[in-house]
């Protein structure tokens, strides 16, 4: 969703994005806005939220359901809604890029992007005519800790959008030259991906922070390791991972509870796991201590994007509410410290914000940006400063009350269709989270006080042991970082 457009008070210009104006990461994975598919946008026409959120933040309050280990191991979420006459399947399985073998990194997302390119009996134009006839959506992705199967139908449909997700999930059968084609797509978008210094940046960060953690690398993986990807990989790939002790299936919509149970009991009664469940692909990351710069060679650019990382805290850390609520006066939000001073105040950029990324057993801090050239260090000492500032001194009492209202304003909204409350289904199991996550949510952003904020901005926002990463001319750029640590110059990888 593309942001609005803020005109600060000036006359000088701003650094612009070639692709426009980005939306900071302002609030968690729920609270962004979903974006309907076609079948779902016919029959919310009108409709009410599925979830009741009356005004003023009070509580939430979420449509029963339940959860069940089919026999085969595959644990399920069952939640009847009758609003609309939707049925929301998500399957996940507790894979992702952090799986990728080393050398081999890539590989689940290309294994994700073959699944419904040939599955059961049908091949990938069957496929897509058969969920194209109902009008409903069939998709597959990987992420870093998750392979995700999807499938949205109308309530008339669901043994159609049943057996699709079944037969893409469990009986893939990856054809030779869909292979070859996916591989090569893999390969154009790594290509293409480094015409644009923000990907550039986000995706250098990584190993620069990171290391050698599986974490590190993109989940589309590098051109090298996914041009010595096999067809035999992927195979093996989903052999390994994908196994109904393995996953967690969420339906979510006009169902009957004990019908639909029934149903995925006959469909999924073929997929059994087999030899030794996987653990977990990784380790807590060590904070690297100290300042270090890394300067990503894209000579050619006018304006340099700017990374400021560090390590931050898995998504079931204690902490989390004081976090969030911390992050979003820092730079989560269009009204944040960093986006009136370094934006509105000083016309350093056009966008820059925080973010934490949360995973099962780490966690990261950034902050984003880009200016021009000449006004690289201006902008991130003038950067260092704000942060500085929010953690010595605190927030105000205004400043606090704004993101209180913002979050829990905000949080609904992530929740008015049915796959939205699948996927929030999906991370509290997968995250070990409160099964009364969204029901408390308002409730605990708004009992965070002013010592819990104060606390969480020193404890988990960086500034010394900092990762400081540009990408931009090294001739221009190690002059202006001089000073801020170690500076090592790479070319995009």
């Amino acid at each position: 969703m593309r942001a609005r457009r803020i005109v600060p008070p000036r006359t000088h210009p701003l650094p612009m994005s070639p692709k426009g104006p980005a939306m900071p990461n302002a609030v968690p994975a729920a609270l962004r806005r979903r974006a309907f598919k076609p079948v779902a946008a016919l029959a919310l026409a009108g409709a009410a939220l599925l979830v009741a959120a009356p005004a003023h933040a009070a509580p939430l309050q979420l449509p029963a359901y339940s959860r069940t280990t089919l026999k085969n191991g595959l644990t399920v979420f069952v939640m009847p809604t009758r609003r609309l006459p939707l049925v929301d399947f998500r399957l996940m399985v507790r894979a992702g890029s952090v799986n990728d073998p080393a050398g081999k990194e890539g590989l689940a997302s290309l294994t994700a992007d073959l699944l419904t390119q040939g599955a059961g009996s049908r091949n990938a134009q069957q496929i897509a005519e058969e969920i194209a006839f109902v009008g409903g959506s069939l998709d597959a992705s990987a992420g870093t800790e998750q392979e995700v199967m999807t499938c949205e139908v109308l309530k008339k449909d669901v043994a159609t959008g049943l057996a699709l997700l079944r037969d893409i999930t469990v009986a893939p059968t990856f054809p030779a030259e869909e292979f070859a084609r996916k591989k090569d797509e893999a390969l154009g978008a790594i290509a293409s991906a480094r015409d644009d210094p923000g990907t550039v940046a986000t995706q250098a960060l990584g190993p620069f922070l990171l290391g050698k953690s599986p974490l590190a690398h993109p989940t589309i993986g590098w051109e090298k390791t996914v041009g010595a990807l096999t067809r035999d990989d992927v195979v093996a790939f989903h052999a390994r991972y994908f196994r109904p002790d393995n996953a967690v299936l969420a339906v979510v919509g006009d169902v009957e509870p004990q019908a639909v149970l029934a149903a995925l009991e006959a469909a999924f009664a073929g997929w059994k796991a087999s030899g030794e469940k996987p653990g977990d692909a990784y380790r807590p990351v060590p904070e690297p201590p100290g300042r270090a710069v890394l300067i990503v060679n894209k000579p050619e650019v006018t304006q340099t994007q700017i990374r400021l990382a560090c390590m931050g805290v898995p998504r079931n850390h204690p902490d989390y509410y004081p976090i969030t609520v911390a992050n979003t006066i820092l730079g989560a939000g269009f009204t944040s410290r960093l986006v009136n001073e370094i934006r509105v105040v000083q016309g350093l950029t056009y966008s820059i914000s925080s973010r934490f990324g949360m995973f099962r057993n780490a966690g990261t801090f950034r902050i984003s940006t880009f200016t021009k050239n000449e006004t690289l260090r201006k902008t991130i000492d003038e950067t260092l400063k704000v942060v500085k500032s929010l953690l010595e001194t605190g927030p105000s009492e205004e400043e606090l009350a704004k993101a209180k209202r913002y979050l829990t304003g905000q949080f609904p909204l992530g929740l008015q269709a049915p796959d939205a409350l699948a996927e929030q289904l999906i991370d509290i199991e997968f995250y070990g989270l409160d099964p009364k996550y969204v029901e408390t949510f308002n409730d605990r952003v708004n009992a965070v006080t002013m010592t819990d904020c104060r606390r969480a901005l020193k404890s988990y926002f960086c500034v010394d042991d900092l990762r400081i990463l540009v990408v931009s001319n090294p001739e221009v750029a190690k002059k202006a970082l001089d000073g801020l640590g170690p500076i090592e110059v790479q070319d995009p990888k």
